[in-house]
């Protein structure tokens, strides 16, 4: 017998993956761009996704951008909102994130800055996404951590 190590990955090809189209931003004035593809995201309230702000529960990551807009300059892109996806354990973590953890959003980076979803663990009532494995590190700031929509 072969001594595999099997872990979780992400899900490359699920065909049950929740990835909807949508608009993105605030507003027109502050589009997303290519560099918050990975970014967590929450519904807005014009028809669109907003990115997380600290402590919010995360509706979705972006995991990709269209050439053109809507809704009157709205950028227009893809939301996954459900299976799994990788994230960074953010600064305001205190102690190392545990496997199992429930997470929200930890201070995000700035919108059109190169990055990714950044987590710590949290209550969130709706939208919880909890960690699956850690990745890199051993939870702590900086790791690399992947998390599933429960």
């Amino acid at each position: 017998m072969s001594g595999t190590t099997f872990v979780f990955t992400r899900l490359a090809s699920d065909p049950h993956a929740d990835v909807i189209s949508t608009a993105l931003g605030v507003s027109a004035a502050a589009p997303f761009t290519e560099n918050d593809i990975g970014k967590g995201v929450k519904l807005g309230t014009a028809q669109n996704y907003v990115a997380v702000a600290d402590g919010d529960e995360i509706e979705g990551v972006v995991v990709s951008l269209e050439p053109f807009t809507v809704n009157e300059g709205f950028k227009f892109g893809s939301v996954q909102r459900n299976k799994r996806v990788e994230a960074v354990v953010g600064a305001s973590q205190a102690g190392n994130i545990a496997v199992g953890a429930l997470v929200v959003a930890d201070i995000p980076t700035a919108l059109n800055t190169a990055g990714v979803l950044r987590v710590k663990t949290g209550t969130p009532a709706t939208h919880k996404w909890r960690v699956l494995r850690i990745i890199t590190g051993t939870g702590n700031t900086g790791s690399t951590v992947l998390i599933e929509r429960v």
